[in-house]
């Protein structure tokens, strides 16, 4: 297993269909498995996953905040307001106010530099959405890795549930422990992705009360957003779980880690 990855079956798994796509800057990795070996198999897979790539790069047109012609850059340049934004992005704004309101405003897409962007919550939520666009497709068993956040659908192999690896937040080539997803996401967020990258949006100065947290839960895109939010509160956080029954999380800070939910049970 491969840090922040996933393990794979041995021999005499199902087939297997795999794909990567350079996309927002990062790799997005599809596993797709299923009990068919044929051929056709293969390109049924095939297919599916060029609709969910066709997806992931709309994703790109509707979000990034490098691209001129998209509707989050006109709206950070004032050129579009909310009532002229696609559904779609109105849509994922409405849930990036909601988290905000969760987390006390450790998450806010709305306090950057430069405007709104909601891209802490969007990688996530589009990993969830390109599974379960599969998952319509006829393929169940289905691993979607957005650049680090996870979200697994159905087995790897018979009897065998998915397993996904948190990297080490000071080696990159170690896992610290692995969680086993049940049609779950995993998303982590840490201090040693890309720098001193993470704010605290309510003093806007670097985050730093934990190098990393890992969240798991149902929801891509909110466990995305509050493993970000982790990061910047630190073990106050915990207390946004009260919502979120059934949820977990994993937290590092100086080489200690404090955990809850089933799925470090």
């Amino acid at each position: 297993m491969s840090a922040s990855g996933v393990s794979f079956a041995g021999p005499g798994a199902w087939a297997r269909f795999a794909h990567a796509e350079p996309v927002w800057g990062t790799v997005v990795s599809f596993d797709v498995r299923g009990p068919d070996d044929s051929g056709p198999f293969v390109a049924a897979a095939g297919e599916a996953v060029g609709e969910a790539v066709a997806f992931l790069h709309d994703v790109d047109a509707w979000f990034s905040t490098y691209r001129v012609d998209s509707p989050v850059t006109a709206l950070r340049n004032g050129l579009l307001t909310m009532a002229d934004v696609p559904s779609v992005v109105s849509e994922v704004l409405d849930e990036c106010w909601r988290i905000r309101s969760l987390t006390n405003g450790a998450f806010d897409p709305w306090a950057v530099p430069g405007g709104v962007d909601p891209s802490g919550y969007v990688k996530g939520w589009a990993a969830d959405v390109a599974a379960d666009l599969l998952g319509r497709r006829g393929f169940r068993h289905v691993c979607v890795n957005a650049g680090g956040d996870v979200t697994c659908r159905g087995e790897q192999a018979p009897g065998e549930p998915w397993v996904v690896g948190i990297r080490h937040p000071e080696c990159a080539d170690e896992v610290v422990r692995t969680v086993v997803a049940l049609d779950e996401a995993v998303a982590t967020s840490g201090r040693y992705e890309r720098g001193e990258h993470i704010h605290d949006p309510r003093q806007g100065r670097p985050a730093g009360l934990l190098d990393s947290a890992t969240v798991v839960g149902p929801d891509g895109g909110l466990a995305d957003a509050l493993a970000t939010a982790l990061v910047v509160a630190g073990a106050r956080g915990t207390q946004w779980f009260t919502e979120l029954p059934g949820w977990s999380a994993y937290m590092v800070a100086d080489g200690t880690a404090t955990f809850f939910g089933p799925a470090f049970t």
